[in-house]
């Protein structure tokens, strides 16, 4: 016979942070072992036999053929991501696993478009470690054809919003009058806003035609703001609004959380969001970090990702909620736009527990059950009041004998723009275990 699930059992597998439940070992999917090791460099931070492949012009998107070897000294064999920062608009990155010890050579691909010619540094990071190697961008044709730009007549598309990176959707359509036909390439860099559009291609034929670019980069602020586009020397100029969107989980980077426990100073947890993510299942997750004592280093707390008003965590739901079989899901755990009574479920979670103590694993079958309590509310956390708060309660429930048995809650508070405030854990008699308060936060 199914045993129902107790809220003894669930403090044992169960974090009481939300999105503090699981650590995971890598930024990969599974539990493949992270490779321990140091990138190689000469005595002035070069990175140690970096070979450049590729001709790198302005204005033109890498492809395959644009990467860099590198050299990695290899200690424990493992899973890497290796990675560049960004320079001009365009990346460096490998993933893969070593599989071997000593001298490795990484493949670094070239991601983007270089967005201005000249030499340009990256530095590398791998475990700590750092190096740099430079790449040298030619100017290319830069179009030869002439034509004109009429920017009073451009009309965007997409959704231009605070802090959420832009996509292909997001473009300007121009007219343009050819006076002679060839390529062109345009590009409004420096960004404005943390936003450059650009764009190339041919013109077969003169006269009147459109021209699409492509906005690339992330809005650093809401307001309106103009685009220079420079053709030949004359300069005219477009204009996007920019919009705040509101958002209950902010995922940007360096932003970060401190929370404490049955208000005990004593006992906190501090999370950051790291510049790195993930890719999983056709999806793009921003890392969160956690510690509860800065001294030991932060570890992997989880993966989120926003799809307009839903939120999403990516996690090994059986490490979760503590059954004996991995299951990774895209759990989404916050609908910011709905009213009080909305309700939704996850599919099944069908797997086996292993009672504390040992014996025989038991199948279960289990559900998250979610409903909005509160909307726009005001909730106050150690003595300041949160405006715009959602409250979400989320029940763990186990089918037993054709009935959903409740095993235990959490009630979840997310205040807009600043993310989860408060956090309490109840066991299945309404009987509060743990409490969980925001006390700092800086959020960028």
């Amino acid at each position: 016979m199914k045993t129902i699930l107790k809220i003894s059992f669930l403090l044992t597998v169960l974090s009481v942070l939300f999105f503090a439940c699981q650590k995971e070992v890598s930024y990969e999917l599974g539990n493949t072992k992270k490779s321990v090791g140091s990138l190689q460099t000469d005595g002035s931070g070069g990175c140690l036999g970096a070979i450049v492949f590729g001709t790198f012009y302005k204005d033109t998107a890498l492809n395959a053929s644009h990467y860099a070897n590198i050299s990695v000294n290899v200690d424990t064999a493992g899973s890497y991501s290796i990675t560049t920062d960004t320079v001009q608009g365009y990346y460096f990155s490998a993933k893969g696993n070593f599989t071997a010890t000593g001298t490795q050579v990484v493949k670094l691909v070239g991601n983007g478009k270089p967005l201005s010619a000249g030499t340009h540094i990256f530095i590398v990071s791998y475990n700590g470690t750092i190096c740099e190697f430079s790449v040298n961008v030619a100017v290319g044709t830069g179009g030869s054809s002439v034509f004109t730009v009429n920017c009073a007549s451009a009309v965007p598309s997409g959704t231009y919003a605070k802090g959420i990176a832009l996509t292909s959707a997001n473009t300007v359509v121009l007219n343009v009058t050819v006076t002679n036909i060839g390529t062109w390439s345009i590009s409004t860099a420096p960004a404005v806003n943390g936003i450059i559009f650009s764009g190339s291609g041919t013109f077969a034929a003169t006269g009147a035609q459109t021209i699409t670019l492509t906005a690339s980069g992330t809005p650093a602020a809401a307001g309106l703001f103009s685009f220079p586009v420079n053709v030949s020397g004359t300069i005219c100029n477009f204009s996007i609004t920019c919009t705040t969107i509101p958002d209950y989980f902010p995922r940007t980077t360096n932003s970060n959380w401190s929370y404490e426990f049955d208000s005990n100073p004593n006992d906190s947890l501090l999370i950051k969001v790291i510049p790195q993510t993930l890719s999983a299942n056709g999806n793009t997750y921003n890392i969160f970090m956690y510690t509860d004592n800065a001294a030991l280093g932060f570890d992997t707390s989880g993966y989120y990702r926003k799809s307009g008003s839903d939120y999403y965590e990516f996690l090994d739901m059986g490490s979760y909620i503590g059954l004996n079989e991995v299951k990774w899901m895209d759990f989404l755990f916050l609908k910011d736009n709905q009213t009080v009574g909305a309700t939704w479920v996850t599919p099944n979670i069908d797997g086996t527990f292993t009672p504390p103590g040992g014996g025989t694993p038991v199948p279960v079958t289990l559900r998250w059950e979610f409903s909005i309590i509160q909307q726009n509310a005001s909730v106050p956390v150690k003595g300041i009041s949160y405006p715009n708060t959602i409250e979400v309660k989320q029940e763990l429930r186990q089918l037993v004998a054709g009935s959903w048995i409740l095993a235990g809650y959490f009630k979840n508070f997310y205040s807009r723009d600043k993310g989860l405030i408060k956090q309490d854990l109840y066991d299945d008699l309404d009987a509060l275990q743990v409490q969980l308060d925001v006390r700092r936060m800086v959020i960028y």
